[in-house]
């Protein structure tokens, strides 16, 4: 498996790996899907030796004070392969000079979010409350 930073992604290959995840509310509009990839501020992603794409990770960030990372997927058929934490290591290492890295997810009683929590605590992230803070958004637009 490769490791690399991408410019972005085609929309047939894009769509395929978020909906190989269940992630329809990105594939809804591809062309949209594969502007956001583009404009992100780092796009990493995992391919196979056949150049198959397995996984990414994308930032939004100012490069200084904050990093807020957007997307990890990774294909179900690729994950409990450590994809997932090489992906995060290096954002963190890319990241290690910004205040705050940040990334959001599902609340603790879906079952996604029973299985990435413990493993967004392995790699040293902490939820909002349990740092005395707070984070608010706009409703999803589903």
């Amino acid at each position: 498996m490769k490791i690399a930073v991408e410019g972005g992604l085609g929309r047939d290959e894009a769509s395929e790996l978020y909906e190989s995840v269940g992630w329809f509310g990105y594939t809804r509009d591809p062309d949209k899907l594969v502007r956001s990839l583009a404009g992100s501020h780092v796009l990493l992603t995992v391919r196979q030796e056949d150049g198959r794409l397995v996984g990414l990770a994308r930032t939004i960030s100012d490069g200084e004070t904050v990093c807020y990372v957007q997307d990890l997927l990774v294909r179900p058929e690729a994950q409990r392969r450590g994809i997932g934490r090489v992906l995060m290591e290096e954002l963190k290492r890319r990241y290690i000079e910004c205040r705050f890295f940040l990334l959001s997810t599902d609340h603790a009683k879906t079952e996604d979010a029973r299985k990435s929590h413990p493993f967004y605590r392995s790699l040293g992230l902490i939820p909002h409350e349990e740092q005395g803070m707070a984070a608010f958004g706009l409703p999803v637009k589903r």
